[in-house]
């Protein structure tokens, strides 16, 4: 989906041979309506989607109901493993640009080189064990014996649940008041905050990006709490991922917005609790913190315009809080925004334009991960500061490295990356992992510590810290 590393993974696969493999490649541009791939028809090769958006078709499903893909899915993989037709059509949603790795060479590379031809089949074989993965996480039980979840949930999270519940129908029953009563809103707030803490106790993750055992007692809670949560516009928006992944610009933008939203009196009042839970909190606090690190920059150098690159940028409201609240700050600054959606970056110019700064920052659009392995350019001058607040969480270690490894070799000599991290502390895990299917890698100061020196940054150069609700880590590697 959105952020989906599956391109980066068979890239990976191919490193020894990539330059023979690359040689024979083709960008591809598709718009709206075309197909990548069509049921029924041979690929002529494997796509590796750099931006856009595209949707999985096949027979007997509704239009509509296919799983989304977007920046870093590989399309043609299932008909390139069994060597025939493509079982289902992938129709664009978005302009798509793609990477076309043709049959014939990826064939010519498993002749000259075995080996390599069996990583490339077991690179493939992963991502479609992840995708089963995926679209099995969260299926719900249809059978009827299984719609009565109360007696399969722990009883300190059935008795809250209940509660939540009846503060749920008390809430909605005094909408037909003229004066709304503020204990039934305190009352709500507190057993939405007791079920999701309750959740987060109950089900944790096995690792940093394995979620907890499918059982009765999860699937019940689904079952019994997700119709609320679809009431609410943040937490909707982020189980139902319109552009492929949970915390896309527009979720984000609304979590620093801090304005609830939702079906309803109930929905907007839900809305706000989930806004007022931990995570929710952290996003919108590492905005102060980003602002207090570019100040710090400005005084650690003489240079001006200091460069700063900001990665996965999304709606970038930090750099709103610079241009409109610090003009004198933003004067002495160059502002480079990658973002692979390209959504996002019109979101971005057009706030830019309704605020008079038309042209005031450099906008990109880059697939991040096929920049780091060398299959895009980014022209930068050494950079001051680079950042990511929201990335690198989607990604596995190795991924995340190697995009270290890229921010290390853009910085000046002197020069900050600072990267964002969900701490494994984080209270809100359960409700996230469990419930929205916003599943994160979460990760703790050694953790961070560990990529930076693997990445090329020299030992004590590397400090972490926290935003003010201690959700957020964040890595500060000095090159």
């Amino acid at each position: 989906m959105g952020m989906r590393a599956e391109s980066l993974s068979l890239l990976q696969a191919l490193e020894a041979r990539v330059g023979s493999v690359f040689a024979d490649v083709e960008t591809r541009s598709y718009q709206d309506g075309e197909y990548l791939v069509r049921q029924g028809h041979k690929p002529e090769g494997l796509l590796l989607m750099s931006s856009g958006l595209a949707q999985a078709r096949w027979s007997g499903l509704e239009e509509g109901d296919g799983p989304v893909l977007g920046p870093g899915s590989v399309v043609g993989d299932v008909s390139y493993l069994l060597g025939g037709v493509a079982s289902a059509s992938v129709v664009v949603l978005e302009r798509v640009e793609a990477l076309l790795l043709p049959r014939q060479a990826l064939d010519r590379v498993r002749e000259d080189d075995p080996s390599l031809g069996l990583r490339i089949f077991e690179a493939l074989a992963a991502i479609n064990a992840q995708r089963l993965i995926d679209q099995t996480h969260g299926l719900q039980p249809l059978a009827a014996s299984q719609r009565e979840p109360q007696p399969a949930l722990p009883s300190a999270l059935a008795e809250a649940l209940t509660r939540f519940k009846q503060s749920a129908a008390a809430f909605e029953a005094d909408l037909r008041r003229s004066e709304p009563d503020p204990v039934l809103h305190r009352d709500l707030a507190l057993a939405f905050s007791t079920l999701v803490r309750l959740t987060h106790q109950g089900f944790p993750p096995l690792s940093g990006a394995t979620p907890a055992p499918e059982g009765p007692a999860l699937r019940a809670l689904r079952l019994e709490l997700l119709p609320y949560l679809l009431l609410t516009r943040s937490a909707e928006r982020m189980y139902r991922k319109p552009r492929g992944y949970a915390g896309d610009f527009l979720t984000i933008d609304w979590m620093y917005a801090d304005e609830p939203g939702g079906t309803g009196a109930l929905g907007v009042a839900l809305d706000r609790c989930f806004l007022d839970q931990p995570a929710a909190q952290a996003v919108r606090n590492r905005r102060v913190l980003l602002l207090e690190e570019l100040q710090r920059a400005l005084s650690l150098t003489e240079h001006r315009p200091l460069r700063v690159t900001s990665l996965a940028c999304g709606p970038a409201a930090e750099i709103f809080d610079i241009l409109l609240q610090e003009p004198e700050l933003a004067e002495q600054v160059e502002f480079t925004l990658v973002d692979v959606d390209q959504q996002a970056l019109e979101h971005v110019e057009q706030r830019l334009a309704h605020h008079g700064l038309a042209g005031s920052v450099r906008l990109e659009r880059r697939n991040l991960l096929h920049l780091c392995v060398g299959r895009q350019d980014l022209d930068l001058q050494p950079q001051h500061l680079i950042y990511s607040i929201g990335l690198i969480d989607y990604f596995d270690d190795r991924i995340v490295t190697r995009l270290q490894r890229w921010i290390h070799s853009c910085l000046a000599p002197g020069g900050r990356s600072i990267l964002g991290n969900f701490h494994t502390s984080n209270p809100t895990r359960g409700l996230m992992d469990h419930l929205l299917d916003w599943r994160l890698i979460h990760r703790d100061e050694a953790d961070m510590l560990r990529l930076a020196a693997a990445a090329g940054f020299a030992d004590r150069q590397t400090s972490c810290r926290f935003e003010a609700a201690g959700v957020n880590l964040f890595a500060i590697s000095v090159r």
